[in-house]
């Protein structure tokens, strides 16, 4: 991956999107299907990010509280790095985005990673989760987002802070995600409103990342 983070944006990207995606997925907030095999779980998921133009390898971390042992082993039969476990719900959060960072940091390249992110946040707790999440939005990553079934229209984040949004069960199912609503039904401005977005804020991004590491390092 280029270690620079600066991003070519004069030119427009067109489908397909070759990129590498990594899901990060608190088990505990969003349990897997309980008709179980979690390899067609991960399928599905692939499917629905396929069905988004992205294509590129999908790697699954897992966070979570009580796990039984039948459980870890189908975890792992199924290919996903199981990250945390026995952990409470600030821990979780806060090792998941720890993780979601080091990828970043990682993958300096904002068309080459993409986050896919199954964690609820902690209600009245500034937690960082969206704030994180906004920051690479600025700098031009795609960052996907799963909401409860039922979790009503005004509480699902804007485009600002998630491209995209799945309710679980339709994600699970390798569904559609949520459409955002917009002012205009034309495609090709709202793509073009997309790409000006990107260009202003990567910047902004760059700068927010950088210090929500450095304050985290120094905690």
């Amino acid at each position: 991956m280029a270690e620079s983070m600066d991003t070519d944006t004069d030119t427009e990207r067109q489908p397909p999107y070759y990129s590498d995606t990594r899901v990060f997925w608190d088990v505990a907030d969003f349990p897997y299907p309980l008709n179980g095999d979690l390899s067609y779980f991960c399928l599905n998921i692939e499917r629905a990010i396929w069905k988004e133009r992205f294509v590129g390898e999908v790697e699954f971390y897992a966070y979570g509280n009580e796990i039984t042992n039948q459980e870890r082993i189908e975890i792992r039969r199924a290919g996903i790095r199981l990250q945390q476990e026995g952990a409470e719900k600030r821990e979780r959060l806060n090792r998941m985005l720890l993780d979601v960072l080091e990828y970043a940091h990682h993958n300096r390249d904002p068309y080459g990673a993409n986050f896919l992110i199954a964690m609820k946040d902690i209600p009245e707790m500034d937690t960082r989760l969206f704030s994180i999440m906004q920051a690479l939005r600025e700098k031009c990553y795609e960052v996907w987002f799963v909401v409860p079934d039922d979790c009503p229209a005004s509480q699902v984040p804007d485009f600002d802070t998630a491209t995209v949004v799945w309710r679980c069960s339709t994600l699970c199912e390798g569904g559609y995600p949520i459409e955002f609503e917009s002012d205009s039904d034309d495609e090709g401005s709202a793509l073009a409103a997309k790409k000006r977005q990107n260009e202003e804020g990567s910047s902004q991004g760059v700068e927010k990342l950088q210090k929500i590491a450095d304050e985290d390092g120094a905690q």
